[in-house]
């Protein structure tokens, strides 16, 4: 790194002044080696809570974002060769922090096959190297980690590698010490001590893009600007007309929105602050409970984030040394010490979104786009539904909506006891996902095994009334509900 950089000069100076209450946390941070940056940031959040702050955006603070200010995707389709032509200063960066507990895996969610035996990591790799082959330039490919799916994520990748741009592949997103609600302590769970902590959430990026030296190395090399998505949204990828929008009107920072349906009522949305005009988001830990209702209204709240944003990392150095961090809006939430003991004490786990940071930029902007852009997998259900013939793979190696689906999204409510982890998921599904391309929707409530080449269409609901796994191998089944008794390949319908 070159001496000179602001960032280095901010390196070496401790920011925040330091409390009495804070020092335990203080203490603890630097035995775990965390940097001075990653502690005073969580000083900066911790003071907040110890003043009585829990993040809470009411509805007095903002107001609704009018979809006449909002500009769309077709705009932007006129800035495509704007977009083509500078890809070269373009870097791409996955959070892959993400291990995929909630499906009951213990590596990395990337690691997943989602078309075939191509994982997530697989599709982006592809993807990246199709992007260099057509462009003829070495666009970085980076991903930042969890220390949980560091090393399963650069054993998949190897051989893999961003050339002679020296840009690293990856870097570890830190950690924050849970907060004890009771007096405001660190906690304490001598039995896991790594249950102590807890992930900051995506919007550590920014601080361990600086902590790593990844943010110096991208402008070093060159580049001035960064993609940076979820690495289980297949429909996150380099778009050059959106690039070439942001290029075009020379905007510091813009996010992708979407129309928020009513499955997303719980989900972040736009909005804007009445205190100087300035968009923010809103996630439903921010919101106070008198104001649920204003929260999931969808139709006066009606765009969420994608977590899909592009950034000029110019001006990203020059905001971060500005603040002396990335001044993101505190999220709070509310756990169990050990989540899966409802006996341990409460906590509570400080964390910040990515996409907070829109209010921190002068300019920052806005882009509805098509939902195909935001195609995530979160649940066994999403994974069903991206395996199926729904989404079909071209040639540039994307995920995209097959073209011959004429319906709305397909609503998919597999049972959680039989489906809910992906190793029980995948034991049904022995041959892959059964044809879904004309259902509407898919309920299945029991212990039931999909056979070979199933077509299901319309509203299709299937139901085993007995204790024992059932193989479905009736080949088509369209509007219909099914209640089984026995294993056959006759179904009594109801």
């Amino acid at each position: 790194m070159q001496e000179s950089s602001p960032l280095i000069r901010f390196l070496k100076v401790n920011t925040f002044a330091s409390t009495q209450k804070f020092k335990p946390f203080e203490l603890k941070m630097e035995a775990h080696g965390l940097p001075d940056i990653v502690i005073n940031v969580t000083k900066y959040y911790y003071n907040q809570v110890l003043h009585g702050s829990l993040g809470k955006l009411d509805e007095s603070d903002i107001e609704p974002v009018s979809r006449e200010d909002i500009p769309t995707y077709d705009q932007a389709l006129e800035c495509v060769d704007i977009g083509e032509h500078a890809l070269g200063k373009l870097a791409i960066i996955k959070l892959n922090g993400g291990s995929g507990t909630s499906m009951g895996l213990e590596k990395a969610k990337s690691l997943l096959p989602v078309r075939g035996d191509r994982t997530f990591l697989d599709i982006i790799v592809r993807q990246v190297l199709r992007l260099r082959e057509r462009t003829g330039t070495e666009i970085p490919l980076v991903f930042m980690n969890s220390f949980r799916t560091h090393l399963d994520t650069m054993l998949a990748i190897e051989g893999f590698d961003n050339g002679s741009t020296r840009v690293p592949l990856a870097f570890i997103q830190h950690k924050s010490p849970k907060v004890m609600q009771e007096d405001l302590s660190p906690a304490q769970w001598p039995q896991n001590p790594e249950l102590e902590w807890n992930p900051p959430g995506h919007g550590d990026i920014y601080t361990s893009m600086v902590t790593s030296g990844t943010l110096q190395k991208l402008l070093e090399a060159g580049f001035e600007y960064a993609f940076i998505a979820n690495s289980d949204n297949l429909g996150a990828v380099v778009d050059p007309a959106i690039f070439g929008f942001m290029v075009k009107n020379d905007l510091p920072f813009l996010m992708e929105v979407a129309d928020r349906m009513p499955s997303d009522k719980k989900g972040g949305h736009l909005c804007r602050l009445r205190e100087n005009g300035r968009l923010a988001l809103r996630e439903i830990a921010q919101c106070p409970e008198k104001s649920l209702n204003a929260f999931q209204d969808v139709n006066k709240y009606c765009f969420f984030n994608t977590n899909s944003i592009w950034i000029n990392l110019k001006v990203l150095e020059k905001v971060f040394v500005y603040h002396g961090m990335m001044p993101l809006d505190l999220i709070v939430n509310s756990k169990h010490l050990d989540p899966r003991d409802e006996d341990s004490p409460w906590v509570f786990q400080l964390e910040t979104a990515m996409g907070s940071a829109i209010s921190s930029f002068r300019h920052a902007q806005v882009l509805q786009v098509p939902r195909t852009r935001f195609a995530p997998v979160k649940t066994c259900n999403d994974m069903l539904n991206v395996m199926s013939d729904n989404f079909v793979l071209s040639k540039d190696e994307t995920v995209v909506p097959n073209p011959k689906r004429t319906l709305g999204p397909i609503l998919i409510d597999l049972d959680k006891r039989y489906f809910m982890r992906v190793d029980d998921f995948l034991a049904r599904f022995p041959h892959g996902a059964p044809s879904l391309l004309a259902c509407t929707s898919l309920t299945v409530e029991g212990d039931i095994v999909f056979a070979k080449d199933i077509v299901l269409k319309g509203d299709v609901v299937i139901r085993n009334l007995t204790e024992n796994q059932i193989v479905v191998y009736q080949e088509e089944l369209e509007d219909k509900h099914f209640n089984l008794c026995f294993q056959s390949r006759y179904v009594t319908t109801f």
